[in-house]
This record gives C-alpha cells, structure tokens and sequence, in this order.
C-alpha cells in the first residue's frame, strides 16, 4: 500500500467511526470552500452524524441558494469527535476560533498547504478541493446525491472561474458531468454563483474599479472599509472582483488590497503565466496557487499598497530580466 492509499485508508476509517464531526474552512470564504464544507456535510448528515458546519465570518449572501448552507455558523455549538478542514492551506486563514486546535483531517489542493492535520490529502494536481472531495468521497463510502453533487460543483464551477483556468483537465469535466449526473443543474448554478450578483456587490466594484491603476502588465485597485460601509456589503472578502481585473486585457499580474477592520489589510494576486505569484504571497506569509494567492498584512493601505507593489514589480521585472537572458 503506498502513501496515499494509506492516508485515504486512514480518511476512511476517521469518517465512519466519528459520530458529531467538526468541519471548517477559512476567512472569507470562497465557493471553493463552502462547496467543500457543505457537500461533505450533507453527505455525512445523510449518513446518520451530526455534522457542524463552522465558517468564522459566515455564509456570504450570493451561495445561500445551496442547499445545506443553512447548516453552516459562525460559531461552534456542540462538542465534536473528529475535526476536519477543508480548502485551508495554513490553519491561520481558519481565524482567532479555531488558529490553535487540534486538526485530525486536512484536505486541500493548494501547492502552499502547510501539511498541519494529524492526517494530509494534499492534492495540487486538482483545480479545487470540491473536485477532490468529489472524486474520492464515493471511495471512502460515501454516494453522491443531488444535494452533494450540487455543492460539489459549485466549488468547481467558482474555483475554476468557470471551467477558464489553466488547471482544468479533462478529468475535471468528466468528473463535473458525473456530479450533474447526479443531479446538479450547470446551468442553474454558474448563474447563481458566477453571473448573478448583488447590489451591494455591484456598488463594491464601483467604488474600487474608479480607483483602477495599470503600469506595465501590473493592474491594481483597492477596497477600504469606507466602501463597505457605502455600499452596506457586510462581508469582508473582495466580491470576485479578482476575477473582474484578471479578465482585463494587458494584465499580466493583478492585485487587489482589501482593507480589514483591526489594521489589516487582505492582498490578492491573480496572474497570467509564467507569473507564479504564489512565490511573491509566501514572502509575506500567504500562499495559495501560480495563478491565484493571497496574503494578509497589518498596517494601514498605503504602507501595505507601497510595500506589496515594490515587490511584485521588482518579481514581473526580474523574470522579465531572466527570459531576455535566455532568448539572447
């Protein structure tokens, strides 16, 4: 038996014996990570456990369609025998809750992943944990339905920024036509998750998008707190609009600083290849993807912006400088 099959093994058995599972994921929570938490929720809740869904900053508005995110709080409200973490490549981005517990399963695909559960599925070879979860839960005794599958895809569809990144294989659309197999509704779910968006949001990126500024392949805007307050968004994350400014011609590499209460400040970088702008987030003390990272800093939105665009262009020119080197 190799590594792998042992750890599934050990997924396995930590599944079937635990009775009230604890399940978690990060800080603003991407429809990669609620997707997780809820299909594997639901799946285990059909299975006779009593699941506890836990997101510290809560459920954003846009994904309460899901069937199941009614299961997911703010606040852990019973005991637990078994703590899963899904879509989390390091257990600060879990929140003051929950930075310092005991971890049994840890179940990502981030390339960053800090290996910190008793048990690691680490699988960067996949576009989304979702896709993971989809892929082997049905190995580990546990048959999709159409609520799972629903959630499943979601996480896929949103991770995959519908099926456009780079990590998409056809794998990844077998393994999606098999979830709609199952029931879920492409279609139904692209809509809800990726096209359709609030007014708030839609007043977010007004706000943002008026500060837009491109200098050589580098595109960057910011979110404070006062255009939350404006906009009455009550979430903390940057309402997709990394999606918004990776999508605009001539960007090699773009960034968006999100301002967050208590003097910090959320950065998030998308890039195109060859930009790994993982390796600029881990400087930092982020991580995440080549394409797609992020990392968190305290200090006001000037230092962060100045400090973070110093070294991102000094990284864009740097692998300009060493492709030059190698054509000439």
């Amino acid at each position: 038996m190799n590594k792998l099959d042992k750890v599934q093994k050990q997924i396995q058995e930590k599944l079937k014996n635990s009775k009230s599972p604890l399940i978690l994921s990060h800080m603003r929570p991407d429809g990669d990570a609620i997707g997780s938490i809820v299909g594997l929720g639901m799946l285990l809740k059909k299975a006779g456990k009593s699941p506890c869904l836990v997101l510290e900053d809560g459920l954003p508005a846009k994904y309460r369609f899901l069937k199941g995110s009614e299961l997911v709080v703010k606040k852990q409200t019973d005991t637990h025998d078994l703590t899963i973490v899904l879509d989390c490549s390091d257990q600060r981005r879990l929140g003051d809750s929950f930075s310092g517990i005991s971890v049994d399963i840890n179940i990502d695909h981030h390339i960053t992943n800090e290996n910190f559960g008793a048990i690691n599925f680490v699988r960067p070879d996949y576009p989304a944990t979702c896709a993971i979860l989809a892929k082997f839960l049905p190995d580990w005794g546990f048959s999709h339905d159409l609520d799972s599958s629903s959630a499943f895809l979601m996480g896929i569809v949103t991770d995959t920024i519908g099926f456009r990144t780079s990590n998409v294989t056809p794998e990844t659309l077998r393994q999606s036509a098999l979830l709609m197999e199952s029931g879920a509704a492409l279609s139904d779910i692209y809509n809800q998750a990726l096209v359709s968006q609030t007014y708030p949001t839609s007043l977010i990126w007004g706000f943002a998008l008026s500060r837009l500024v491109r200098e050589n392949g580098l595109i960057w805007t910011v979110i404070t707190l006062d255009d939350r307050k404006k906009a009455k968004y009550i979430g903390r994350d940057d309402a997709d609009l990394t999606n918004i400014l990776s999508a605009i011609e001539g960007s090699d590499v773009s960034l968006v600083f999100n301002e967050q209460n208590s003097g910090k400040v959320k950065v998030s970088w998308r890039s195109n290849a060859p930009y790994d702008v993982s390796k600029i987030a881990q400087q930092f003390g982020g991580g995440g993807h080549p394409q797609a990272s992020g990392a968190e800093f305290e200090g006001t939105l000037e230092e962060v912006e100045n400090k973070v665009i110093s070294k991102t262009k000094q990284y864009m020119e740097d692998l300009s400088s060493k492709g030059d080197q190698k054509n000439g």
